[in-house]
C-alpha cells in the first residue's frame, strides 16, 4: 500500500503592517509562503504561512521570526508547526465551482451535463487522489499560456513535469495531437493522470510515469521537448532549471507556474542563468505564470 504524501507547514499571526516583512525574512526556509488578511478584518492580525515538502529546521525558522520581531520592535509571534496531506486542489475547485473557461479550453467535471461550448476544447477532470496541478489561479495561468503558444504554431513533443491530475499534459495532447510525457513524484497523481488521459481520449498520446523530477531516464529518452509545463512550487522550479533546459529542444518553450508574483524574479533568474529569456507572463490574482524560451 502506498504511503500517503506528507507535507509540512508553519504559521503565526502578526500585525498586518509587518506581515510582508516577516514573509520576506522566511522565504528561504520554504517551498511556498503566503501572508494574508484573516476574516476580512483589516484591523485583525494577518496570518503568515510557510509550506515545504520536507521537515523545517524549527530552530532556524523561530530564530528568523525572533530576529525580525526585534528589528520591527514587536513581541515575537508564537510559531506553530504541523503536517498535512496534500489535496487535489484542481479537483476540489471543479467539485465546488462551475467549469473553468480559459482561452480555447473548457475544464469541467463528469457531473457537467451541458456539453462543451462550440470552438472549445473540453478537459474533463474529477476530484481524486492526485496531488493536483496547483492552485486554481495557476492552472488558469498555465492554460492561458498553452493557448497563447498554440497561436504561434505547432508543437511536436511535450513534457508535463509535476503533472498532478494531468490537465496541462492533456491540454497539450488535445491541442497538437502530439506525444506527451507526464511525470510526478506522487504515485497517486500518476495513476489519476493515466485515467484522466483515457477519459479524455488521449491515452494513446500520453505516457505517465512516477519520477522525482528528471531522475527517471525515460524522461530523457523521450527526446527533446519543444514545450515543457511545470506547475509546481517556486523553489523546485528554480532547482530544476539546469535539468529542464537539458531536455529542451532548440526552439522549445517552458511554462513555469506555482509561484506567487513576488517570487517571479527568484525563479526567473535561475532560467536566465541557463540561457532562457522571458517571453510572456500571465498574472491571475496574486499568482504568476512565466513563459520562457
Amino acid at each position: 500500500m502506498t504511503e500517503p504524501v506528507i507535507c509540512y507547514n508553519f504559521q503565526f499571526d502578526v500585525d498586518g503592517a509587518y506581515a510582508a516583512a516577516f514573509a520576506e525574512a522566511l522565504f528561504d526556509y520554504c517551498d511556498a509562503l503566503s501572508h494574508f488578511e484573516r476574516n476580512g478584518d483589516p484591523s485583525a492580525p494577518w496570518r503568515v504561512e510557510g509550506f515545504a515538502g520536507e521537515m523545517f529546521d524549527r530552530g532556524a525558522v523561530e530564530t528568523a521570526v525572533s530576529i525580525m520581531a526585534t528589528a520591527v520592535g514587536i513581541e515575537t509571534p508564537v510559531v506553530s508547526f504541523g503536517t498535512y496531506e496534500p489535496k487535489d486542489w484542481v479537483g476540489e475547485n471543479l467539485r465546488s465551482f462551475k467549469p473553468i473557461s480559459v482561452g480555447r479550453f473548457f475544464v469541467h467535471g463528469s457531473h457537467w451535463g451541458e456539453g462543451v461550448p462550440v470552438a472549445k476544447t473540453g478537459l474533463q477532470v474529477d476530484a481524486g487522489l492526485a496531488f493536483g496541478s496547483g492552485e486554481h489561479q495557476t492552472t488558469k495561468g498555465c492554460l492561458a499560456a498553452i493557448d497563447w503558444v498554440a497561436k504561434q504554431g505547432p508543437r511536436r513533443n511535450a513534457l508535463d513535469m509535476g503533472c498532478g491530475s494531468g490537465i496541462l499534459g492533456m491540454a497539450c495532447a488535445k491541442t497538437w495531437r502530439s506525444p506527451v510525457m507526464m511525470a510526478d513524484i506522487d504515485p497517486a497523481s500518476v495513476r489519476v493522470a493515466r485515467e484522466n488521459a483515457k477519459t479524455n481520449k488521449v491515452g494513446d498520446l500520453i505516457t505517465a510515469i512516477h519520477s522525482n523530477g528528471f531522475h527517471d531516464t525515460r524522461i530523457r529518452d523521450g527526446g527533446y521537448y519543444d514545450i515543457v509545463c511545470a506547475n509546481i512550487l517556486a523553489r523546485p522550479l528554480r532547482a530544476m532549471a539546469h535539468d529542464l533546459t537539458n531536455t529542451l529542444s532548440e526552439d522549445g518553450v517552458v511554462i513555469l507556474s506555482g509561484l506567487l508574483s513576488h517570487q517571479e524574479q527568484f525563479v526567473l533568474s535561475a532560467y536566465r542563468e541557463v540561457g532562457l529569456s522571458l517571453i510572456k507572463r500571465f498574472k491571475v490574482e496574486d499568482w504568476t505564470t512565466l513563459l520562457v524560451g
